[in-house]
């Protein structure tokens, strides 16, 4: 509630009016409970649960149309959503695989949507407790797994790091709702052990990347705890050193640019163990280059490129030491949207970035609950993840499932309504 215009009575008694809003619906158990289980086959795709996401994708196109006064107005409201997809989906008009191209198009259009009508049924508070409890689930189906954690663990040979990030992600919403004091104390004192028990298993996988990830999150969330709030008590404080942090990074930044023979960078990298190829990314990256060249408009259509048949990506696989037929990824969101899409969809794919971004900071400044600072920080590392893999071009995967509802929360259900004016009376205490 928000006090407006008060009115002086007498000496001791003040009455005001306060703007009364209503911060979203609460959906049922069993929906809360479906999509916890479409999270789970999506946090960690096991063998055999294809029927499952199948059913559930029907279940989410049937809510689309029992409650299409809920959702269509918000599918509407996330235009910039569904553009890429519906480009990608008419790609295979010039993809040398039509048919494999229609069947990821519709992938990629299922995607937004499934977790647009998540955003219209569920607040926020709810589908970020589904996601955590999609992530605890995950790290038990791991236990077993644990000797192979530097490997993939459950996600195979080779997926080290996506093993890791998806730890990453389970500890930082189980630390969100550990420290959220708005969530019911049962699912609070649940969220503790995980937040250890994730950071751990993460360690294991050796991705120093996503440890350093790990730590800026960890120190985010408790900034936002235990400083950050108490800054909203006065004034304009926040912005002015907000304001205040971006000029002394920008100052930093050019200092760094300005230093003959700088190499902060590769220093970094070293320490992180990396090298300055990004572990042999960049001449993968030099040759997605090449390939943009040649079809440098509309790409070369979804499912265009990682063939068995396709010689410049068997060269690739064999440059990388793959079996041949392999499909792999450019590590590099932007590479895979030129390559595949050209540049028609390079710019579909920044306005999702862009309007993503931009909603889920506007978002936070707003309201910097734990809920928003656990989506902020989430955007943020996801963002970051663009450059060296390739995870936001994907479908149905958490990293994208995370960034989408950050930027769609205050669209449906978590959409704070405004209800009307009360007067409030204010009582002067001797």
């Amino acid at each position: 509630m928000n006090m407006v215009k008060p009115i002086q009575v007498n000496e001791k008694e003040t009455v005001g009016f306060a703007n009364l809003y209503r911060t979203g619906r609460r959906a049922p158990v069993w929906e809360q409970a479906l999509v916890t289980v479409w999270f789970f086959v999506t946090y960690l795709p096991l063998d055999g649960v294809t029927p499952i996401r199948y059913l559930l994708v029907l279940y989410f196109l049937g809510i689309t149309a029992m409650y299409y006064r809920d959702v269509v107005p918000v599918i509407l409201k996330c235009w910039p959503l569904f553009l890429l997809p519906i480009f990608g989906l008419l790609s295979f008009m010039w993809s040398g695989y039509p048919s494999d191209a229609i069947r990821a198009g519709v992938l990629m259009l299922l995607t937004p949507l499934t977790i647009v009508v998540i955003g219209a049924r569920l607040n926020t508070r709810q589908a970020l407790r589904c996601l955590m409890f999609a992530g605890m689930i995950t790290t038990i189906f791991a236990i077993p797994t644990i000797s192979t954690f530097s490997t993939g663990g459950p996600y195979g040979v080779g997926a080290k790091n996506l093993f890791a990030i998806q730890m990453l992600f389970a500890m930082l919403l189980s630390l969100a709702t550990a420290l959220n004091q708005k969530e019911f104390l049962w699912v609070r004192l649940l969220a503790v052990p995980f937040v250890p028990i994730c950071f751990v298993f993460q360690y294991m996988a050796h991705s120093a990347t996503s440890l350093v990830f790990a730590v800026v999150g960890i120190v985010g969330l408790l900034g936002v705890r235990y400083f950050w709030m108490s800054l909203g008590q006065i004034k304009h404080l926040r912005t002015s050193l907000l304001m205040a942090v971006v000029g002394i990074a920008l100052t930093g930044v050019i200092v760094i640019l300005s230093i003959p023979e700088n190499t902060m960078m590769n220093d970094f990298l070293s320490l992180l163990g990396k090298d300055g190829t990004f572990s042999g990314r960049s001449a993968i990256w030099r040759q997605a280059e090449l390939l943009s060249h040649e079809h440098p408009i509309a790409g070369v259509g979804l499912e265009g490129f990682w063939q068995y048949d396709v010689g410049a990506a068997q060269t690739i696989n064999e440059n990388d030491f793959k079996p041949f037929g392999t499909k792999l990824t450019f590590h590099n969101s932007y590479w895979e949207v030129r390559v595949h899409l050209g540049y028609v969809g390079y710019v579909l794919f920044l306005l999702i970035l862009g309007w993503c971004s931009y909603r889920t900071v506007l978002t936070w400044f707003k309201a910097p609950t734990m809920d928003s600072s656990a989506l902020l920080i989430t955007t943020l590392i996801i963002f970051t993840s663009t450059f060296t893999e390739s995870y936001l071009w994907g479908t149905f995967n958490t990293l994208v499932n995370l960034f989408y509802f950050g930027a769609i929360t205050t669209l449906g259900a978590g959409a704070r309504k405004f209800e009307g004016r009360v007067p409030v009376v204010v009582r002067e205490t001797s």
